[in-house]
């Protein structure tokens, strides 16, 4: 819940006052089936940037061009809209309608329905970019879970690092940051869907999906760079895991004038398998063309979560079902595989899974196939077979009876 009883808040940003305005009695008019709404109007593009550093801000409807400082053409006034949505961008994201004479300055920043550029004095479309904007959940959705990290951070200090604190000054400080960094990542994950899930079932009649294949990838990839279980796509447009250790793969970000020497990747080649959809697998086409219990079998095989050859992906926005080959698989130069789309990354402990199993599958040692059916007959599991007597001439009906 924002501050009084508006469940959202909305900040015009237009340096004609009288555009700013109607734009404010038009939503407050026109959205009341969304909620209850909040507009705020501010002319300064400056004062709009404090404004939305201190306070939370659930939507944006800005300007582009600030006439404010003379007629004409203004050089630097042209982007002004732009510059503050950058720095809107890297203080406090949030969904941002760009309301322009001129969109072709920030059409290549469109992103629907979070990021939307509508001709200025078409009413109409700004309105409905409002609702579109509103209702994608987003803005409760990221105000709650800023409410839930600052409680975490304030309770972590509060109940951990206090108490300890005469410990932990004898240690290295540096170390505080990770340990609260780790902490953080590992509560959120936890915890943070069941808690978004009650407080958006009762605030705005959302529900956070606990959908499997949200929690198998990390999309997109968090690190920077190549890592272990990558989901990468070729230029052809198949799909192949990353199977090289991650610490193969680290490299340090690059930063101005560093203290010491940035560590590069030490593998040259990148070891990955094949993952190709599973509905066009070989394995799905036997089966449909031939429904015996053998093709049958062999397609249950992907299902196993013990297989060390096949794994089933799950399907996840616009990556399908992929079915993965741990037998398929090749090396490739690092800088080819860099090159390559990275879709996504699995998340733990999927990704552990994963590379444990193509370790057992290329590791093992086999060994051959024992016999103990007669074990099994002594220990009561299974009765002895009927045994057939062996023919005694070559010919003779009577033999072949049992």
């Amino acid at each position: 819940m924002t501050e009084g009883d508006a469940v959202f808040r909305v900040l015009v940003v237009d340096d004609e006052e009288d555009i700013a305005g109607e734009l404010k009695n038009m939503l407050e008019e026109e959205l009341n089936d969304v909620g209850s709404i909040s507009i705020e109007t501010e002319q300064d593009f400056g004062e709009a940037e404090l404004i939305l550093a201190r306070e939370q801000i659930d939507l944006v409807v800005l300007d582009v061009r600030d006439s404010s400082q003379g007629q004409g053409i203004v050089p630097g006034l042209e982007r002004r809209g732009r510059d503050l949505y950058d720095r809107i961008a890297k203080t406090r994201w949030v969904p941002v309608i760009f309301c322009t004479n001129v969109p072709g300055q920030v059409q290549d920043l469109e992103a629907p329905p979070l990021v939307q550029v509508v001709t200025k004095h078409r009413l109409d479309e700004v309105l409905e970019a409002v609702r579109i904007g509103l209702q994608s959940g987003v803005p409760s959705l990221t105000r709650r879970l800023g409410d839930l990290v600052d409680r975490e951070i304030r309770d972590f200090l509060r109940d951990v690092i206090a108490p300890n604190w005469p410990d932990m000054a004898e240690a290295d400080q540096q170390q505080i940051a990770p340990l609260l960094v780790h902490r953080l990542a590992a509560w959120l994950k936890e915890n943070a869907i069941r808690e978004l899930d009650g407080a958006l079932v009762g605030a705005d009649g959302a529900v956070v999906g606990h959908s499997s294949a949200a929690r198998t990838y990390l999309k997109p990839p968090v690190t920077l760079h190549l890592t272990a279980a990558d989901l990468l796509r070729d230029p052809e447009g198949s799909w192949w895991l990353v199977l090289t250790p991650a610490c193969d793969l680290y490299e340090d970000p690059p930063v101005p004038q560093p203290v010491r020497p940035l560590r590069k990747a030490k593998a040259e080649y990148v070891r990955v398998a094949k993952a190709g959809p599973l509905f066009e697998s070989a394995l799905v086409a036997k089966w449909r063309e031939d429904g015996t219990n053998r093709n049958r079998d062999a397609l249950l095989r992907v299902f196993r979560t013990d297989d060390n050859r096949f794994q089933l992906l799950p399907q996840y926005l616009d990556i399908p079902h992929l079915l993965l080959d741990r037998e398929n698989v090749k090396s490739v130069p690092l800088a080819e595989a860099r090159s390559w789309d990275r879709v996504a990354t699995l998340d733990s402990p999927f990704a552990e899974a994963a590379l444990t199993a193509h370790s057992h599958a290329v590791g093992r040692i086999g060994t051959p196939d024992l016999v103990f059916e007669q074990l099994k007959v002594e220990l009561g599991l299974v009765k002895a077979k009927k045994q057939v007597p062996p023919a005694r001439a070559a010919g003779r009906e009577d033999v072949l009876q049992e």
